[in-house]
């Protein structure tokens, strides 16, 4: 039998790399994209994964992360990545672990950039203009 925390580790190490980059890397496991997990008497691991978004270029690198994380567990004989495309992320779905690492990313980076009302409104001039 598999320890199904073996299984919570090992997703707890494949980060989204879209995360990885904004300086607040988060687990699949802590953004809530599994959405099914089964395993068989025999050892096969059978994930359902939702995509942040239908447009997601990483899933490839998130669908890898995983089977090769969880190849690792003692026990798991194979494992299977399903796309859940019917299933709509939000930030909604994150864990509470998940929503304390981003909201402490957005406070670093509001202290590194503040961002001003309405900047976007305002005239940037461009090169050699004054």
């Amino acid at each position: 039998m598999i320890d199904p925390r073996a299984i919570e580790a090992a997703l707890a190490t494949v980060y989204d790399p879209c995360s990885v980059q904004a300086n607040a890397p988060l687990s699949v496991a802590d953004m809530g994209l599994i959405v099914g997990l089964e395993v068989s008497a025999a050892g096969e691991v059978r994930i359902r994964l939702r995509p942040t978004s239908p447009w997601c270029t990483m899933i490839g690198s998130i669908l890898q992360g995983i089977e090769g994380q969880l190849g690792k567990v003692e026990g798991v004989t194979g494992v299977t990545v399903e796309i859940d495309s019917a299933s709509v992320w939000s930030e909604a779905d994150l864990s509470p672990e998940g929503r304390r690492i981003l909201d402490g990313a957005r406070t670093r980076s509001r202290a590194i950039r503040p961002v001003r009302k309405r900047q976007w409104q305002e005239h940037i001039p461009a090169s050699g203009e004054a």
